[in-house]
């Protein structure tokens, strides 16, 4: 549509580094004419949110990732609305430390069901929304040559850790989905993977232990923003802390497992 304004699409926008980034974008893009679709489950945060926000217009699109029905829902809201959306943000996250043999059912498959059938639930339907730009976009920029996919996962699915399930599975699942989107998808769509370390978050204050490095959500939102403006496929930050954490990644398993088997 003609002089309709580029949308990033925020997922996850209601609370933690999901607001920041946006309250980030609608500072910084908005003598762009660029808008944002915030989406959570929360409808009235994401109200007052988009009425605190510069530029505009923003559109609050309410549901809930974890069901597939609502998911679809927000697709078709997105679709009427005509809304050129030529960025998709999965933010949506739920987190609660856990010890394997003690594990809370409920709260097991409320954070698989968030974390990773709500990453795969939102990929299925805005692939289809995204790759239609492919063929019209208008090229503003060279930054948006190519609709933009990214998920957001987090240095605790790069491997097994203690007390970290089933969060670090379903990370360890987002990475994977994140890969895969590039190896099938790479060529139309800039598909991107964020990997967070330790963020000052109402999930990251469940912790009881020391999270070194620890940044706050307008610092995670800057990093995020400015690496999706680039050109590497993950996102990592703060590096100081990720690259320990890659390095540890990497060592074979007998070492692995001495250093952190208790």
């Amino acid at each position: 549509m003609p002089n309709q304004p580029a949308y990033t699409w925020i997922i996850g926008a209601s609370a933690g580094i999901g607001k920041a980034l946006a309250q980030y974008y609608a500072q910084h893009d908005a003598e762009q004419g660029d808008c944002l679709v915030l989406s959570a489950r929360n409808e009235a945060a994401l109200i007052d949110l988009q009425q605190s926000l510069a530029g505009g217009p923003h559109h609050v699109v309410a549901f809930d990732v974890s069901c597939y029905d609502s998911v679809l829902q927000a697709k078709n809201t997105i679709l009427s609305r005509q809304l050129d959306i030529h960025r998709v943000i999965f933010m949506a996250g739920v987190y609660q430390p856990m010890r394997l043999g003690e594990l809370q059912h409920a709260q097991v498959a409320q954070i698989i069901s968030v974390n990773l059938l709500g990453a795969f639930y939102v990929t299925e339907i805005v692939l289809p929304i995204l790759l239609a730009q492919t063929d019209n976009r208008d090229n503003r920029d060279s930054n948006r040559s190519r609709p933009q996919l990214a998920l957001c996962a987090s240095v605790a699915g790069y491997r097994g850790l203690p007390n970290s399930q089933p969060y670090g599975a379903t990370k360890a699942g987002v990475i994977n989905l994140a890969e895969s989107l590039r190896t099938e998808y790479g060529k139309q769509l800039d598909i991107r993977l964020i990997n967070p370390g330790f963020v000052a978050t109402q999930l990251t204050a469940k912790n009881d232990f020391h999270m070194p490095a620890q940044l706050t959500p307008e610092q995670a939102a800057t990093a995020i923003a400015k690496g999706l403006a680039g050109r590497r496929f993950e996102i990592h930050f703060p590096k100081r802390f990720t690259y320990v954490v890659k390095l540890i990644s990497r060592l074979p398993y007998w070492l692995y497992f001495a250093l952190f088997t208790r």
